[in-house]
């Protein structure tokens, strides 16, 4: 027996009113529904109708879960025994009396999975590069996922998200994959709907699960233990529970130190696996660490600095409205050169001829702020961590460019209209999602701006929309790549870019010293946090 889903946004629910017999009383929406068992006895699980697209909308699966927790919830309130819970603060995601989709579709509680054989979602990331590595007669080494079973379990991962920036979704899709790998789930990487484009395009191919995944009525967001588990950027507070952080009103971290460890050693695992560049790119930061490893290799000291402009300001509540100055991140640097000097100098052999020369530390910056490479404080003492691809200012673009500005009409064309031609835009100020939104498609950014921007456009975005948005994500990418492979980082932790060089460093790296936090005096390392 089934309950109607759509009571299940009430703030009271009686479950005994919604009781509705039959399987196929399941609604055409997505939801959480209520069954009674053989024995009588109260479950949930989740159904999602067969013809759904896969994968759903983010904010639909946050639905889901927001809903299941009200439903545990009541369930709970309605039964004189049992434990059911899903709490957000529970880093285990238990929730007792939760039925998997394939246990329902056993007991006859679901309709059944019969008209699903044969049927194929869009196909996640792995997928598409067997089929592809398959047709190039290499699929032995690969696995053949379309003419094999059903993985037992999965985790698949969608890039699709609101946020306009990067590093979220890059930090939860590295945590992601340690926990597949921590849980035995073959992992699925889906890019369908992602903003940036192609997973390709910036990375290397996941590792690929020798089976393939599952239909779309058995890919839940949660309970984090169901058999075949969905994660988007909505969902992280369902699935990663107890290791995301809460900032409070004191603007204190607070969480256990095992949380944190944990939360770091999922994403370690992500990044030792996932964090490959693809194409041209690669070949450029083969180049570009080689210089890095030969000023260490001569003994050599190098750092990095990352300093994040744009809709993303400090922790500290001093500069929570606007920026941590250039001079903290520049002080800082030196304070490292002298502290490094100094235990070469105090720890290194002693000689009788003084050093007649000793390599000049490197400073190596990133900034998603072009002006900032011309800060007084930077200008003269760092150099660009990457040249590949580089975010410019308005007044670069129209050097280069000159805004044409109102154009008259053509001979053959009305004269009653001047066609208008949208100005440059330049990154000055740094990265804004108004901006990201806006590129190549004005109105898109405008939207943005006015908080009116679709959450799934019904236009794909054109081909320069696309265009630069993979020159922002490449940018970004390659400048990661680059300050993680200095001998010391510094960067404000409330930015994700921070947050992922410390994961690039390792641990004992932020231990030792290789990581610097210049935002409100916070000294280790934190991942995801509430309301983020």
């Amino acid at each position: 027996m089934l309950s109607s889903p759509t009571s299940l946004n009430l703030i009271s629910l009686n479950l005994h009113e919604y009781n509705i017999a039959g399987p196929e009383a399941v609604s055409q929406d997505p939801s959480p529904v209520v069954l009674t068992d053989s024995y009588h006895k109260p479950k949930w699980t989740v159904a999602i109708p067969r013809n759904a697209e896969f994968p759903l909308k983010p904010s639909q699966y946050a639905q889901i879960c927001a809903q299941s927790e009200d439903i545990v919830q009541q369930l709970h309130a309605s039964t004189s025994h049992g434990h059911f819970r899903i709490s957000p603060s529970s880093s285990e995601r238990t929730a007792t009396g939760f039925l998997d989709v394939q246990e329902a579709h056993d007991q006859g509680l679901l309709p059944s999975p019969a008209s699903e054989e044969g049927q194929l979602d869009a196909e996640p990331v792995g997928v598409r590069e067997a089929v592809r590595v398959h047709k190039n007669n290499q699929a032995q080494a690969y696995g053949r996922p379309m003419d094999s079973d059903v993985c037992e379990r999965t985790l698949t991962f969608t890039m699709e998200t609101a946020d306009a920036g990067l590093g979220k979704t890059l930090l939860g899709l590295w945590m992601a994959f340690g926990l597949a790998r921590e849980e035995g789930r073959a992992f699925f990487i889906d890019d369908s709907n992602w903003a940036y484009g192609e997973y390709r395009t910036f990375f290397e191919p996941p590792p690929m699960p020798p089976c393939r995944p599952p239909p779309v009525t058995q890919r839940l967001p949660c309970p984090r233990q169901t058999r075949h588990l969905v994660i988007s950027t909505t969902t992280y507070q369902w699935v990663f529970g107890d290791l995301i952080e809460s900032l409070s009103h004191d603007r204190r971290l607070h969480n256990q130190a095992n949380h944190k460890h944990r939360a770091f050693s999922l994403a370690r695992v992500g990044h030792n696996a996932l964090f490959r560049l693809a194409g041209a790119d690669a070949e450029y930061l083969s180049g570009r660490l080689s210089d890095l490893q030969t000023t260490h290799s001569q003994g050599g000291l190098s750092i990095g600095l990352h300093v994040r402009r744009g809709d993303r300001h400090p922790w500290e509540r001093q500069y929570s409205d606007s920026y941590i100055p250039h001079s903290t991140y520049s002080s800082t640097a030196q304070a490292l050169i002298t502290g490094a000097m100094a235990s070469v100098n105090n720890t290194g052999p002693i000689s009788a001829t003084p050093k007649t020369h000793e390599p000049k530390p490197t400073i190596l910056l990133a900034s998603d702020d072009p002006e900032t490479y011309l800060a007084p404080e930077f200008s003269s003492t760092t150099e660009r961590a990457q040249s590949q691809i580089l975010l410019a200012s308005k007044a670069t673009l129209d050097a280069a460019l000159p805004d044409p500005g109102p154009q008259a009409p053509k001979p053959d064309e009305d004269p009653a209209f001047i066609k208008f031609v949208e100005p440059n835009v330049g990154w000055e100020g740094g990265f804004f999602a108004s901006i990201f939104w806006g590129l190549g498609n004005a109105a898109e950014g405008r939207a943005a701006a006015r908080g009116l921007r679709e959450e799934r456009p019904t236009h794909a975005p054109n081909e320069e929309s696309l265009r630069l948005r993979e020159y922002v994500g490449r940018a970004y990418l390659l400048d990661l790549k680059v300050l993680g492979s200095t001998s010391s980082v510094v960067c404000g932790v409330s930015s994700f870019g921070c947050r992922i060089l410390g994961v690039m460093k390792g641990w004992d790296e932020i231990e030792k010293g290789g990581w610097n936090n210049v935002d409100g005096g916070y000294t280790g390392w934190v991942g995801l946090v509430e309301d983020d």
